[in-house]
């Protein structure tokens, strides 16, 4: 893909190293990058050669990294400018990005932004094809106004054309989007008619920004209210617009739920376990850690449980992987009927869970609770239409007695679940008992 690149770039840097580092890095990445070793430099060369994209330093001795940014917003056919700032300068980043900068890297002692930078020029340079392909589209539009608006029409995002007085037109996409089967009806309306109340200070600010003359604006994600009052998740952006000599906005949005859906289905797996539904060890452990720094705080107790189930192993090479998928399932909802909906289960993989049980105030609950757990799982299983017996062993530590962070708390747990399963199984053991 490397060798399909034909971008220039200049680099605005006063430390020669940084320059020739970074110069070699792009290079390797199949872009010409050039050195200016200040912003005053920069802008000779940008005055007599075309380049697609700039990357400027903040500090430098002669004309900085802002000023680089300022004199260039003011010029119509400017490239695309991305900061390269110090960790530590993210306001300047910021004050960059107002200015009209196009994004911002923070370069780190490790050089780690090296490998970053090309995926921010590639989003810069998409950007800035994005505002040169909607250039033409609006040349267009000015050649043929029957041409653009087939192009709207079968354009797949939903996009209207919002005057001062309200939508003056709305492709089919976005009718269709927002429920309405006669697009003429929603003319007129404002769209902020259409914006779910916790979407509608962002979307003041995009609009704001759009009417600025900005080139385009940032993507924003949000909620529409349609017609029929159903809510859809959209991706929004838009452009100034002129319509009949008047300022107006043109704004683009699509729908991205099945998008949001894909990223909530993620984070759910990232966090849950697949088959039980019960937390995994990444958010067992997010959550072991949030106790303990509450229990440290206020000086409270509570335990760690480790379970390991007794005879799974028969169930599982008899009757096979699914049955035993299945019994998984059916323990995991047993163990969370045991317990308090303060407290926590986690499959930590195989036939072993661990259970937080948080606020305990006598260290007889921990029996209490590994009795009620004992029993619940003694019952028999119907697996198949056949009935399987199993058990389980279980270990306690408790904090701050047995350890006072995580690891060693896990540990002693499961040190004292091994004791129980050499002493007979299907009964619980204290870690103190070991100890003792």
């Amino acid at each position: 893909m490397a060798e399909e690149r034909s971008y220039r770039i200049l680099y605005m840097e006063d430390d020669p190293g940084l320059a020739r580092l970074l110069q070699k890095s792009l290079r390797r990445q199949g872009y010409a990058v050039d050195l200016a070793e200040n912003g005053r430099v920069g802008l000779d060369m940008l005055a007599d050669g075309a380049y697609d994209l700039v990357l400027t330093d903040h500090n430098m001795p002669v004309c900085e990294g802002l000023e680089v940014i300022r004199t260039l917003a003011g010029q119509a056919d400017a490239p695309p400018v991305i900061m390269v700032t110090g960790k530590g300068n993210e306001i300047t980043a910021v004050e960059a990005m107002k200015l009209g900068a196009t994004d911002y890297i923070v370069k780190d002692v490790d050089l780690g932004y090296l490998e970053l930078l090309p995926i921010v020029i590639e989003k810069a340079l998409q950007k800035r094809l994005m505002i040169q392909e909607r250039e033409q589209m609006f040349t267009a539009i000015m050649q043929s106004e029957e041409r653009y608006r087939r192009l709207v029409d079968l354009s797949p995002d939903g996009i209207v054309i919002h005057a001062s007085d309200g939508l003056v037109f709305i492709n089919p996409a976005g009718a269709a989007l927002l429920k309405s089967h006669v697009p003429e009806e929603l003319l007129g309306r404002k769209m902020l008619d259409f914006v779910h109340p916790e979407f509608s200070d962002v979307f003041r600010t995009l609009m704001e920004m759009i009417e600025s003359n900005a080139s385009t604006a940032p993507w924003k994600e949000g909620k529409f209210i349609c017609l029929d009052g159903s809510e859809v998740d959209v991706e929004v952006s838009g452009v100034p617009f002129t319509y009949q000599g008047k300022p107006a906005v043109q704004i683009i949005f699509r729908d991205i739920s099945e998008r949001r859906l894909a990223h909530e289905r993620l984070e759910y797996l990232a966090n849950f376990d697949a088959l039980t539904g019960l937390p995994n060890r990444r958010l067992f452990f997010d959550r072991l850690t949030c106790i303990l720094s509450h229990c440290k705080r206020y000086k409270e107790q509570f335990s760690l449980l480790f379970l390991d189930l007794d005879r799974f192993k028969q169930v599982n090479d008899t009757l096979g992987h699914d049955a035993g998928d299945t019994l998984l399932s059916e323990v995991s909802t047993r163990l969370q009927e045991c317990l308090r909906n303060a407290d926590t289960v986690a499959r930590m993989g195989g036939d072993e869970f661990a259970v937080i049980l948080s606020r305990i105030m006598d260290p007889s609950d921990n029996a209490i609770v590994s009795a009620k757990i004992i029993a619940a799982l003694n019952k028999p299983f119907i697996i198949q239409g056949q009935e399987c017996h199993i058990g389980v062993s279980i270990g306690i530590s408790v904090f701050p007695e047995d350890a006072d962070s995580a690891e060693p708390l896990l540990k002693a747990a499961d040190s004292a679940m091994y004791s129980s399963k050499q002493n007979g199984r299907n009964i619980y053991c204290y870690f103190s008992q070991l100890q003792s």
